[in-house]
């Protein structure tokens, strides 16, 4: 006469973090409701949700493998993203935007008045080059547009920019008003009645062929920086200073989010040398012994910045030829869940990839393929995919909103010019034009399950079980639950063990009733109950063709 575990679902309990056990998942994919993202992502709570969300404020923490003292035989599911059927959400049709609705900057859900809004660039077309030359870099302007459900997008005629033909446009800077205007980080404080928004820009008034001072610009501008506005609406801004954290190293990537705390932090592009004995790809940028890079500053007024701290980079499980620009972070219960930009050099194409850190500073990545993969080449999202600086969390729905190119970053075979290269076989210019190509893009958005970002899974899949004990902790009284999903003839199970790793009497791996389906918080129970007797310090997951998105010990007693 034996008790079976049971499996309970969808318990409101607050959790408490820090569950030690073993789980084994056979065919089972781990999943708990959105207590507070309990993949790398899905153990994330965003913080705070945007306004008119509603995201649901029980998700797991954070799960990371510092959470185990031991895995085996177990790896990362990375989940893929969900191009929104409707893309491309806007394509370029404006003379101003006709070679490209580009993205970098930001889209919001606003909290003051919940409408979906976006700053970000335009670009006139380029129909010829003049040989590999081009100009859209120096002719970029930031636009503005708006959207009620997020799907579809206007751009509304402001009164502020003129264009030959038009006395309305939705330009917020032109060349004239201070050069290119990029990365465009808008931040909302809905307590400051007067100037509710804040804007920290990238310009470069020398690209504009403006002279060293240009009127309302207090001093010399010439030199690439982030810039710092001010609105009441949100259209018409103000300066307030500039330059001021010029991205040195010759960064053209900065992307700027407040902490809760009121401080500000960034991540940027850099070019740190080299790596002793990686191999340089001859076309591309980098062949002069550079490669980019993510660094971070940190500002407790957003005036004063501190130096570079180079926090993404290529490592050893990285091919030689992957370089990174951006990352772009959501704060969730436990740290941090981001996207960024994975620069294929050889292909000239950019995906996303997932990373998740405790502090902001160390980053982790699950896995090094895509997270949101390339389209086929020729398709929008089929060169490049350029995010937004952040992303937006909407009841259930993680979305990233990005331009999509239809082409490459730069050329690579061109048997007109010299010198050439063979690369496998192939005749490739054996150098690289200070030039990208033209960016032809059009607004586009992907989406994940908020609460299974990613997860953990046996590594061999099969009849082949994957095992993870989390690190000691004080677990009696706590209650285990999960989020997880399995697949057929799979399963999940756990145990709970004493300090010294031995099973506790009545909740060993036979004493726990299989998990299996698709559940977002499910309770584990055993032959001994629901809850962990004391003593417990760690659990011991065993899954067969499981996924693990999450897991927290609900109610642990104080001891």
């Amino acid at each position: 006469m034996g008790y079976s575990c049971h499996v309970l679902r969808d318990d409101p309990r607050n959790p408490v973090s820090g569950i030690s056990a073993y789980i084994v998942m056979k065919n089972t994919l781990l999943i708990t409701r959105p207590a507070s993202l309990c993949l790398l992502l899905s153990g994330f709570m965003m913080l705070p949700p945007t306004a008119g969300a509603t995201a649901r404020g029980d998700r797991m923490p954070l799960l990371m493998p510092d959470d185990f003292e031991s895995l085996q035989l177990v790896a990362w599911r990375v989940e893929e993203g969900e191009p929104d059927s409707h893309n491309p959400l806007l394509e370029p049709a404006m003379p101003w935007d006709a070679g490209g609705v580009m993205a970098h900057g930001t889209v919001l859900r606003d909290p003051i008045d919940g409408l979906w809004k976006a700053w970000q660039v335009s670009t006139p077309a380029e129909t010829s080059l003049n040989g590999l030359k081009t100009e859209h870099e120096g002719r970029r302007r930031l636009t503005y547009l708006e959207s009620k459900d997020g799907v579809h997008w206007d751009r509304p005629m402001l009164p502020l920019v003129r264009w030959p033909g038009y006395d309305r446009t939705n330009i917020i800077f032109d060349l004239d008003s201070g050069g290119t205007a990029v990365y465009a980080s808008v931040l909302i404080d809905q307590k400051n009645k007067e100037w509710p928004y804040e804007m920290f820009v990238m310009r470069s008034p020398k690209t504009a062929g403006l002279p060293n001072h240009v009127g309302h610009l207090p001093g010399p501008t010439t030199r690439l920086g982030t810039y710092r506005y001010r609105s009441k609406d949100g259209k018409d801004w103000k300066l307030m200073e500039g330059p001021i954290h010029p991205s040195e190293g010759g960064g053209d990537v900065c992307y700027v989010y407040r902490e809760p705390d009121g401080s500000y932090v960034s991540y940027y592009k850099v070019y740190p040398p080299m790596q002793e004995g990686a191999r340089i790809i001859p076309y591309d940028v980098n062949a002069r012994s550079l490669q980019r890079a993510v660094a971070r500053r940190t500002s407790q007024d957003g005036t004063n910045w501190t130096g570079d701290t180079v926090v993404l980079r290529r490592d050893w499980r990285d091919p030689d030829y992957a370089q990174f620009l951006e990352l772009c972070p959501i704060k969730v219960e436990g740290g941090y869940v981001a996207f960024i930009n994975a620069f294929n050099a050889v292909t000239q194409t950019m995906a996303l990839e997932m990373a998740a850190s405790r502090d902001g500073i160390h980053w982790w990545r699950p896995d090094r393929r895509a997270a949101l993969p390339n389209a086929s080449l020729g398709d929008f999202g089929g060169g490049m995919i350029w995010q937004m600086n952040k992303p937006i969390v909407d009841q259930d729905k993680l979305f990233v909103y990005y331009a999509g190119s239809e082409g490459i970053h730069s050329p690579i075979i061109d048997t007109r010019f010299q010198p050439q290269i063979e690369v496998g076989g192939e005749s490739v210019v054996g150098f690289r034009s200070k030039s990208t190509l033209p960016f032809y893009t059009a607004l586009c958005r992907a989406s994940w399950e908020f609460d299974r970002l990613y997860a953990l899974m046996a590594a061999a899949g099969g009849p082949l079980p994957g095992e993870a004990v989390t690190r000691s902790r004080k677990l009696g009284g706590a209650r285990l639950e999960l989020n997880v999903r399995t697949k057929a003839g799979g399963d999940l199970k756990a145990e709970l063990l004493d300090e010294a790793g031995v099973p506790l009497p009545g909740f060993s791996l036979e004493d726990c009733k299989r998990v299996t389906g698709d559940h977002r918080r499910v309770m584990v129970a055993w032959k001994g109950g629901d809850r962990a007797p004391a003593g417990t310090a760690k659990i011991r997951f065993v899954l067969h063709r499981a996924f693990l998105y999450g897991y927290e010990a609900a109610g642990a007693a104080k001891q």
